[in-house]
């Protein structure tokens, strides 16, 4: 029986949809698809994360990477945290599940300002029974030890856990952990699958 909740962060509670925000400044297309995946698919960006690189460690790294994007590099530093806006759908479901009496849980790669920004801005981390971020283990997702962190801490069983992420990969290893796992590709879609896995409940 499905008694707790977990969500992960971005795309899942929160809009992280870097493209769209920066196009709105870059205006051109081709750009500004070359700078999102020049800045979020470095390895600096999941050291970030994992909390090993703060922010302002990121500013030299790239532009050494990447000295002809300078300006741009630290325009998206600058701004990248507006970036994450709430996604009002799941944020209502988790909250009517908070007050069914589900468990929420909060496991997500993050890293220690984004989540201090999202704590200042956003109310959903007072709705949390719980939370394991990355960047407070110095590791990423899919990493058991993000998952075997939050069952420890929390004392709960994997049977009893069904968590929503948006990547694929965390998803199969919360599934090998034994927990139930709905992968978000599309927020109603999610939530509908959701609330069929807890027995047709008026959840969401």
């Amino acid at each position: 029986m499905i008694q707790n909740i977990i969500f992960d962060i971005g795309n899942v509670l929160v809009t992280f949809d870097p493209y769209t925000y920066f196009l709105k400044y870059f205006k051109e297309e081709t750009k500004t698809r070359t700078l999102c995946e020049l800045m979020f698919s470095h390895e600096a960006w999941s050291q970030y994360d994992a909390g090993i690189l703060l922010r302002k460690d990121l500013y030299e790294i790239y532009h050494q990477a990447y000295p002809q994007y300078q300006e741009e590099m630290d325009h998206m530093l600058t701004h990248w945290l507006k970036l994450m806006e709430p996604i009002p759908e799941t944020l209502a479901c988790m909250k009517k599940l908070k007050q069914q009496g589900y468990g929420i849980y909060l496991l997500s790669n993050i890293s220690q300002d984004s989540a201090d920004y999202l704590k200042k801005t956003q109310d959903f981390f007072a709705y949390a029974d719980g939370a394991v971020l990355s960047y407070e283990l110095h590791t990423i997702k899919p990493d058991a030890a993000m998952y075997e962190e939050l069952l420890r801490r929390y004392h709960l069983e994997p049977a009893t856990c069904v968590f929503l992420d948006d990547g694929v990969q965390n998803i199969e290893k919360a599934c090998s952990l034994g927990m139930q796992g709905i992968v978000v590709c599309d927020i109603q879609t999610a939530l509908q699958e959701l609330k069929e896995l807890l027995e047709g409940e008026k959840v969401c």
